[in-house]
């Protein structure tokens, strides 16, 4: 079978190799390569944890540490580490906690005087917290490189620097129009375009209202803070979220939930900003005690927000396999999106709870879902 998937990114990239290893003729197609610095994709780490809000997401997160253990054998390469993580957060925490005991997964609960031990150096603030010991940085760059080994190593081709702009789509087959004039035609198609979703869906029937964001990270201290847990600190009445990890041989990543400015189209510029990059350090001079606050470097990175924070993976009655909507979490769930995206382009149905991220979720007014919270 003839597949093409649109995105090289931390979905569509282990889709295509999965869908070429499975023997099928795949084509990726990307406008500027795989985790290029105007994706959601670049930079060393991401981070993976089991603790969520909701126990669909803990389900994922457990399969999603068995699919990175599978891309690390198979392709020879580390692409995770074990570091733990401490969650603080009022809104969220009661949630986490109902999550991971429903699921059965092992947690300790933090009271406010004591979140130093689990995390040196942070300050109290009188919030309590939940210690969760399967967490760590993804090692992103690496996870791409295994994954583009992989497809390279199946046969898989890949075409860049070139942009699609029209799907057209009939009974038997797709194809994909590319501004140069080229028409690609395929079986299936995998749309994973991060940032460039909206316009693509449309092409495809899909009228959805995705919000693409560009948001900056930074790193502090140094290579002596590679064993540091990570770390994801909920909001307060003067403070936006933060969320942090350790980046091996650099530094301690660290985010804040305050985005820069909404992408779009055109918008190539990703020069972080100084004010930003400050109120990062401010934040770990506050509250990460033990870490040096001077900042390393800064990376701006995007991600896509849906309607309602959740992912968006679905197979449309044409068999276009959609994917979009990462929320600034797509990359803990990467190598698993690789297995349910190829699934679902050869004919697999959605198991329960990858098919509560369906469409159909947006076709009526629904229950307000479980608190979204983000941590890269």
């Amino acid at each position: 079978m003839r597949c093409i998937v649109v995105g090289a990114g931390a979905w569509g990239l282990p889709a295509a190799a999965e869908l070429a290893d499975r023997g099928h003729d795949v084509v990726l197609v990307d406008r500027y390569g795989a985790g290029n610095l105007l994706s959601s994709s670049p930079g060393p780490t991401r981070l993976w944890r089991l603790s969520h809000p909701d126990a669909v997401r803990v389900r994922l997160a457990r399969r999603g540490v068995a699919a990175m253990e599978r891309l690390a054998a198979r392709s020879g390469r580390e692409v995770f580490l074990r570091r733990g993580l401490l969650w603080r957060d009022d809104t969220s925490l009661a949630a986490v906690v109902a999550a991971l005991a429903a699921e059965a997964v092992d947690h300790e609960l933090v009271e406010p005087t004591e979140v130093g031990r689990l995390f040196p150096g942070l300050r109290p603030d009188g919030r309590a917290g939940v210690w969760q010991g399967d967490a760590g940085p993804v090692l992103a760059a690496a996870s791409l490189a295994a994954q583009a080994q992989l497809f390279d190593a199946a046969g898989g081709t890949c075409l860049t620097g070139r942009e699609v702009v029209d799907l057209e789509v009939d009974a038997s087959v797709v194809t994909v129009v590319m501004q140069d004039g080229e028409r690609l035609v395929a079986d299936r198609l995998v749309l994973a375009p991060g940032p460039g979703a909206r316009p693509l869906l449309a092409r495809v029937g899909v009228d959805l209202a995705l919000r693409p964001v560009l948001e900056q990270v930074v790193h502090v201290g140094g290579p002596g803070d590679a064993a540091m847990p990570c770390l994801y600190d909920g909001p307060t009445s003067d403070q936006p979220a933060m969320y942090a990890m350790p980046t091996p041989g650099l530094g301690y990543k660290v985010g804040l939930d305050h985005p820069l400015r909404d992408l779009h189209d055109g918008d190539l510029d990703r020069t972080p900003d100084a004010g930003l990059t400050q109120a990062a350090s401010d934040r770990v001079r506050r509250d990460l005690t033990s870490l040096d606050p001077a900042v390393v470097d800064a990376q701006v990175c995007s991600w896509t927000e849906s309607p309602d924070g959740r992912f968006v993976i679905d197979v449309l009655p044409s068999g276009v396999v959609v994917a979009c909507g990462d929320g600034g979490e797509g990359f803990k769930f990467s190598a698993l999106m690789g297995l349910v995206l190829a699934d679902l382009a050869t004919g697999g149905f959605p198991d329960a709870d990858v098919a509560t991220f369906g469409l159909s979720r947006f076709a009526a007014p629904s229950a307000a879902g479980p608190p979204h919270v983000l941590g890269r």
